[in-house]
């Protein structure tokens, strides 16, 4: 997978979906139901097993939709709270049908990040749904301490100092790098010491001073105000020694010598192109203090932000700047978030270096982003049909996380964050919005392992009025979940249509030959008229051990296949060409396996 977190989310990567023909028959629709609120119970242990009592703990629907209310009468899904009894046990109680990501907190103890799950976006591994079991361990954060003092020797009291985060203990970037940016800050007392606690296992560097600060309205008094950063233990930030930071390690004698250099200003104006001054006309903004744009600085080559700041109004007369930047190279972006989600635009990032000298005089040209909305439609299997799987519990479609992600492999996503899920609502409608331009590949994530993703289609186009007749019964239904959805800036693609089917079947099995390594496993559709169709393809990584599995597969005959695994999460299935090569290959060797509707098969052997 892409450690830059360059699709997103991974959150934005592509999940394991597949579709097939009708083997579930669709029932009557079913009356309008108001959700029943349920609970979700768990348990908070200490590293050393034992119960923690009377610790918070807190249950966030996750995707944007999902906290809005599904109806008249129904209960929104919105956070709730509650604290650990004396045994560590809770329950969160009167839930409304959602997915949650449950969270504990102590101050200095951390939950570790979760195991990430082959076939699956990481940003998921920790959810939970009503009726589900939340079992969360909390381990001593990381301390990093020391003093700051200057070239003398002199002890320096109210510096900020920061640790950021740049990546795991290998120092590899992840998801976490990627999103906690900055990471945690503090300032040294009056001996010139400082305590950093409660980090997440990872490796960090430390940053005297606060860059992007110091002249502007409301700048600190502080008289460090005007400096650029110094980084542990006296440079600037591309020297930086990184510093692995394990649970519970506490690294002291982290002394920084501040080295005072003075830093430069960084400025422009962000303006908005003549496309997304149409967009913009819905939202009704004629004066300047409707205008709001982020513009953000990061480092040149990394997802590390060096500092973020707003310009309130789109005069002739105003703009944005950063101070105290000290010499680099960087990357500059700009993103306007206004009221109406679909109205939001982003500029292109900019390469600029900083040497010796302000840069100024930037322009950041806004274009409008795209939207992609539809509906989820879930084929309830008949009564006694083969489609008709045992589950433990009812899935809800509020349940459902949709997300979006480039399949191309060339340039970085603008926006610098990663695309967050979306819930559809109750009745299945959804909307995802603010998508630059280009071709966005739509992923599911089902709650229901008796699921599996039938078809994602647009709306029937509508023939033009001096079309025959015939024209209407032959017009093609575009198929996304081949082709992925082209966008262009600004544009509102509706109609589209998720189908979940119900019947899914399970493989799970291993490599017969692990002497080479993890593997990339490839599921392949074997029957011909399946060839060209895309979501009966899937991939996942195998574990150390050789072990891969599928999931949510549309019942029907498959080839597997294992080829060396790769980095990137771009699914070779989305290139046609590419996909005659893995059907070829995968024919070749003809490790084939039949799943019938609801099967769930453990023990596959799979041969190189």
């Amino acid at each position: 997978m892409n450690m830059k977190f360059q699709s997103v989310f991974r959150l934005f990567l592509l999940l394991c979906c597949f579709a097939v023909s009708g083997r579930a028959q669709q029932a009557a629709p079913e009356k309008a139901e108001t959700p029943k609120p349920g609970s979700i119970k768990g348990r908070v242990i200490g590293d050393d097993g034992q119960p923690l009592a009377n610790i918070p703990v807190i249950a966030v629907p996750f995707g944007r939709s999902a906290a809005r209310r599904q109806g008249p009468g129904a209960p929104a899904a919105m956070p709730s709270q509650t604290v650990t009894d004396e045994e560590g046990n809770f329950e969160l109680a009167n839930l409304a049908p959602a997915s949650y990501s449950i969270s504990a907190s102590i101050p200095g103890y951390v939950a570790p990040l979760p195991e990430a799950i082959e076939g699956e976006d990481g940003a998921f591994n920790n959810l939970y749904r009503i009726g589900e079991t939340a079992n969360i361990t909390l381990v001593k954060g990381g301390v990093i301490t020391g003093k700051v003092h200057n070239a003398n020797g002199e002890v320096l009291t109210g510096v900020g100092v920061t640790a950021i985060r740049i990546g795991n203990l290998n120092g590899e970037a992840d998801e976490l790098s990627a999103a906690r940016g900055f990471g945690r800050s503090w300032r040294t007392d009056d001996r010139g010491v400082y305590r950093i606690y409660g980090l997440m296992p990872g490796t960090y560097i430390i940053q005297a001073g606060q860059m992007g600060q110091g002249r502007g309205p409301g700048a600190s008094l502080s008289p460090f105000a005007q400096d650029a950063p110094t980084y542990y233990p006296s440079s600037a930030r591309d020297a930086a020694i990184p510093l692995p930071v394990r649970p519970g390690d506490e690294l002291s004698g982290i002394d920084i010598r501040y080295r005072a250099d003075k830093g430069h200003s960084v400025g422009g104006k962000v303006v908005i192109a003549q496309t997304a001054k149409a967009a913009n006309q819905a939202s009704a903004q004629t004066n300047n203090n409707d205008f709001a744009a982020e513009i953000r600085l990061s480092v040149a080559g990394t997802d590390s932000v060096a500092a973020t700041t707003i310009q309130t109004d789109r005069s002739q007369t105003s703009g944005f700047a950063f101070y105290n930047i000290p010499d680099g190279e960087y990357e500059i972006s700009a993103r306007r978030g206004g009221s109406a989600g679909e109205s939001d635009s982003v500029s292109e990032s900019r390469h600029i270096s900083v040497r010796g000298a302000d840069v100024s005089g930037i322009q950041l040209g806004l274009t409008p982003l795209a939207l992609l909305s539809g509906k989820v439609v879930v084929e309830r299997a008949a009564v006694n049909s083969a489609a008709a799987c045992p589950s433990p519990r009812r899935s809800f479609t509020e349940e459902i996380l949709l997300t979006v992600h480039h399949d191309e492999t060339t340039g970085k996503s603008r926006q610098g964050n990663p695309q967050r899920p979306v819930a559809p609502l109750a009745s299945g409608e959804f909307s995802i919005r603010n998508l630059e331009a280009g071709r966005w590949r739509l992923s599911v994530r089902l709650p229901d392992e008796n699921w599996y993703v039938r078809s994602i289609n647009a709306a029937t186009p509508t023939p033009a009025p001096t079309a025959r007749k015939s024209a209407t019964a032959t017009s093609a239904i575009p198929n996304i979940g081949r082709t992925g959805a082209s966008l262009k800036a600004g544009e509102k693609l509706t109609g589209v249509t998720v189908t979940i089917a119900e019947g899914a079947a399970g493989l799970k099995g291993s490599l017969s030959d692990t002497s080479k390594g993890k593997q990339q496993i490839h599921l392949i559709p074997a029957e011909k008229e399946n060839a060209d169709d895309v979501l009966r393809y899937a991939q996942t990584n195998t574990t150390g051990e050789g072990a891969f599995q599928f999931r949510h597969i549309a019942p029907g005959r498959y080839l597997l296949l294992a080829k060396p695994a790769k980095e990137d999460s771009v699914k070779l299935s989305w290139d046609a060409a590419q996909r005659a090569a893995l059907r070829k290959e995968a024919e070749a060797i003809g490790n084939l396996v039949e799943l019938g509707a609801c099967q769930r098969r453990d023990d596959f052997k799979l041969n190189r």
